[in-house]
């Protein structure tokens, strides 16, 4: 083993200090190289991609954020009285899958208080769930549901089968809905409500999320033109010179220009739009000039609208 003297250790550190210097010199002016490219490149990135964004979109993004929509509670509400069927999440008691989720698509009905209302069948695995354990939970999905843009709402309680007094008044709330269920008469059928309900999850399409609290759920009620959009919704995108009219009250009331314009869903407080411009599709949210309780109010309000934005925008 070599032992080096201490003027040989003093002259190795001194080595190292100078080629450790000369490395940190060479490390700057490579940096120094680099973001001066840099800058250089940033310098011809055309404006429209740097801060200044189109003041168009700018506009549109802030109109949006104070856009007046209901509430996530009268949303699910809404929801929940227009589905034709649902997602009901049970605890499995059957004995090769017992206390793990189990999904059915089963049809409901909802009472005054927005209480789900099921009928189903002993043959079916989840009235034993029911029977033996009503913790649940019922999802629903938006009229025409395509994506996971298009919104949804779960609620969670507990189901209770229905006593022999209860049964008639359910029967005649779920009938009205389904006049051609004539199967739930028949012997193998129980009547279930949810009750004690826990809240519920809203999801209006994505970065929209909210949880609904019980005492919301119950205060809320169903919006009251959701029932007849879809008519007026089907009018509107039928007619090409509907269509220029909703291009126009986009760039009347939001600022914003697009090329395209197609409604999807109306409800008291405006109307949300599946939009347009260079070539990026997304969608939009068209307060009204006031709120719409019903069809007459509904028709008003989109001509006046109609008429202000032509004028406005000097179309015919």
């Amino acid at each position: 083993m070599t032992i080096l003297s201490t003027a040989a250790m003093q002259g190795l550190g001194a080595m190292y200090r100078v080629n450790n210097a000369r490395l940190q010199q060479r490390v700057n002016s490579v940096s120094k190289a680099v973001t001066c490219r840099v800058r250089a490149r940033a310098a011809n990135v055309p404006e429209i991609y740097q801060e200044g964004i189109d003041p168009e979109v700018t506009a549109f993004q802030e109109h949006q954020k104070t856009a007046a929509r209901p509430s996530p509670a009268e949303y699910g509400r809404t929801l929940m009285t227009l589905a034709r069927s649902c997602v009901l999440s049970t605890v499995s008691s059957h004995p090769s899958s017992s206390g793990f989720p189990f999904g059915s698509v089963v049809e409901f009905a909802v009472d005054s208080e927005g209480r789900p209302l099921l009928a189903t069948s002993t043959l079916s695995p989840h009235t034993a769930d029911l029977q033996a354990d009503g913790r649940c939970s019922i999802t629903v999905t938006a009229p025409g549901f395509k994506s996971l843009q298009d919104a949804r709402f779960t609620l969670t309680g507990t189901a209770k089968q229905l006593s022999d007094m209860d049964r008639p008044a359910a029967r005649e709330v779920y009938l009205a809905k389904y006049p051609e269920a004539f199967y739930v008469d028949f012997g193998d059928f129980r009547w279930f409500r949810m009750e004690d309900t826990k809240g519920g999850r809203y999801v209006g399409g994505f970065g929209r999320v909210a949880s609904v609290t019980e005492e919301d759920y119950k205060a809320a009620q169903p919006d009251p033109v959701a029932s007849f959009a879809p008519h007026v919704c089907g009018h509107m995108n039928g007619e090409v010179s509907h269509i220029k009219d909703m291009q126009d009250m986009v760039k009347h009331y939001v600022g914003l220009t697009v090329q395209d314009a197609k409604l999807l869903d109306i409800d008291r407080l405006g109307i949300n739009l599946q939009c347009n411009r260079d070539g990026k599709s997304f969608k939009l949210r068209l307060p009204f000039i006031r709120s719409a309780e019903d069809r007459k109010e509904l028709k008003e309000v989109l001509v006046e609208m109609t008429k202000a934005a032509r004028q406005a925008l000097g179309s015919s």
